[in-house]
């Protein structure tokens, strides 16, 4: 692959990375996609069976918070393991040494784990078709916001991943996937919780996520440009940080 790299112009070089990361993660991919069926199936039919009554609000709730749940799964949780196994391994540091520049193989794993969460996404559309009789509406708007809650999550998740010790990236991301399904108001609304936690919750990615998708996918909402900003900074800032950690020296 070295000799690939070295030959390869610039333009060329993601794709190849693209290629490596699926050899390597074509079993991961699969595992990862039923998961996601799985936890979008939980979530709108489950946590449904647990309410009483369902209203066109709390249905929008379950669907959007699904989706949403389901791309913090692959980006902050699933793909933070993943990295902090090639850590382990040896892998990122083989990374580091290929003659390609840092933030190419940053985009081929986004693109690589962008798609593995595509899964969960539809999968959570046609359950809140089927299950709530929802519409969703498919647009630019909508698909331009999915797309940069994928990739800030998936930064966030690469970040944890380069910087912290295994034993701590297992801690921070199943704190980060419990906080975001029990407590975070994602799958309910914030009115239900004490008003000093929505000024933690309005700047962390999760919960602007969560409303972004609801606003462009189920037209429940405005778009807020703040959440747009919110969830992008994340992205960017945990974007730098996970190229600072390949750029650095061993």
């Amino acid at each position: 692959m070295r000799d690939n790299l070295i030959e390869n112009p610039i333009s060329n070089q993601l794709i190849s990375l693209i290629r490596w990361s699926i050899l390597r993660h074509k079993h991961l991919l699969v595992v990862f996609s039923f998961a996601q069926i799985v936890l979008s199936l939980a979530i709108v039919y489950g946590l449904a069976l647990m309410l009483p009554d369902i209203d066109e609000e709390t249905a929008i709730y379950l669907s959007s918070g699904s989706i949403t749940l389901g791309i913090i799964a692959v980006g902050c949780v699933l793909s933070g393991q993943i990295i902090n196994t090639a850590k382990q391994e040896g892998i990122i540091y083989y990374q580091k040494t290929l003659p390609v520049y840092r933030l190419n193989i940053i985009f081929a794993d986004i693109i690589i784990w962008g798609l593995a969460s595509l899964p969960g996404i539809f999968m959570s559309c046609l359950a809140a078709i089927f299950r709530f009789h929802l519409t969703i509406e498919v647009s630019i708007q909508c698909l331009l916001a999915i797309a940069i809650i994928q990739i800030s999550m998936i930064c966030i998740g690469f970040a944890i991943a380069y910087w912290f010790s295994a034993n701590i990236v297992a801690l921070v991301t199943q704190i980060i996937m419990i906080g975001g399904l029990l407590f975070s108001p994602i799958l309910y609304p914030t009115n239900r919780l004490p008003i000093w936690t929505k000024v933690i919750y309005e700047n962390l990615p999760f919960v602007p996520a969560s409303k972004l998708i609801r606003s462009t996918l189920f037209n429940n909402g405005t778009v807020s440009i703040r959440d747009v900003v919110v969830v992008s900074i994340w992205g960017i800032v945990t974007m730098l940080l996970s190229l600072i950690a390949l750029s650095r020296r061993e």
